[in-house]
C-alpha cells in the first residue's frame, strides 16, 4: 500500500514593523520562497492589532502600498529603559488567531515579527499567554530581534529550547540585535546573506539547509 506524503507545516506569518500580512506575502513572493517552499509549509498570514503610529520605513512606503501596522512601538525614556507600547494587543492578536486559524506547527517572523515569534513560544511554554493551545514548536526568523524591554524579557528562558531558524543579512544594520536573539536559543540553525535588512533569495545551498531544518520539524512532528 502506497505512503501517503507527510501533511505540510502549518505556519502563523507576522509580518515586519509598520508594514502588513499583505506586504509580507509579497516579500516572500519577490524573494521565491513562496514557490521553493510550498512544499512543505501551509502559511497563514496575519495584520499586527495597532496601525502604524508614526513614519513608514522607507524601504517600505516607496515599494509596498498600506495600510500598515505594528506590533508594538518601541520608546526609550531618559533613564534609557525600553517600553514596548501595544505588545499586549499583539499577544491577544496572535492568541485569537491560533484559536481561529490553528492549530499551528510553528511561527515565522519577520523583524519585529520575529521578535513578536520568538516571544510568543516563551510566552506559551512559559504559561502566560496561549494556554490550552496546540503548542508552537518551533521559529523562522528573518531578521528577527531580541526586545528590550524588561517586562518581555523574562521570557526568553523558556523558550530557550524550541528549534529556531534565522536568516540574517551581512549588512543589515540591526544585526546585533539579531544576533542577541539567535544567542537566545540552544540550537539555532544560522542562514546568512550578504544583503541587509529584506527577506531575501536564497542560493541552491541555503535553500537546502532551510528545507532540512523544515523536514526536521516534519520528522519531530510524526507528520
Amino acid at each position: 500500500m502506497p505512503h501517503s506524503s507527510p501533511r505540510k507545516l502549518r505556519i502563523l506569518a507576522l509580518h515586519s514593523f509598520r508594514t502588513s500580512a499583505a506586504i509580507f506575502r509579497e516579500q516572500l513572493k519577490r524573494a521565491g520562497l513562496d514557490k521553493e517552499l510550498e512544499d512543505l509549509l501551509d502559511i497563514v498570514f496575519i495584520d499586527a492589532p495597532n496601525a502604524a503610529s508614526g513614519p513608514i520605513p522607507d524601504d517600505v512606503s516607496p515599494f509596498f502600498a498600506g495600510p500598515y501596522f505594528e506590533w508594538w512601538n518601541a520608546s526609550r525614556d531618559e533613564s534609557g529603559r525600553w517600553t514596548y507600547a501595544g505588545w499586549q494587543r499583539a499577544v491577544a492578536q496572535v492568541e485569537d488567531a491560533v484559536r481561529l486559524h490553528g492549530p499551528f506547527d510553528g511561527l515565522m517572523g519577520f523583524s519585529q515579527g520575529g521578535a513578536m515569534a520568538s516571544l510568543a513560544v516563551g510566552m506559551q511554554r512559559s504559561g502566560f499567554a496561549l494556554k490550552g493551545l496546540p503548542p508552537l514548536r518551533f521559529i523562522i526568523a528573518f531578521a528577527g530581534i531580541r526586545v528590550r524591554d524588561p517586562q518581555l524579557e523574562r521570557f526568553y528562558e523558556a523558550m530557550r529550547t524550541a528549534p529556531s531558524l534565522h536568516v540574517i543579512g551581512d549588512r543589515d544594520p540591526v544585526k546585533p540585535l539579531t544576533n542577541l536573539l539567535i544567542e537566545s536559543f540552544d540550537r539555532p540553525v544560522v542562514v546568512t546573506h550578504g544583503r541587509g535588512h529584506v527577506v531575501p533569495a536564497l542560493p541552491p545551498e541555503d535553500l537546502q539547509r532551510v528545507r532540512a531544518f523544515l523536514l526536521a520539524q516534519q520528522q519531530e512532528a510524526h507528520l
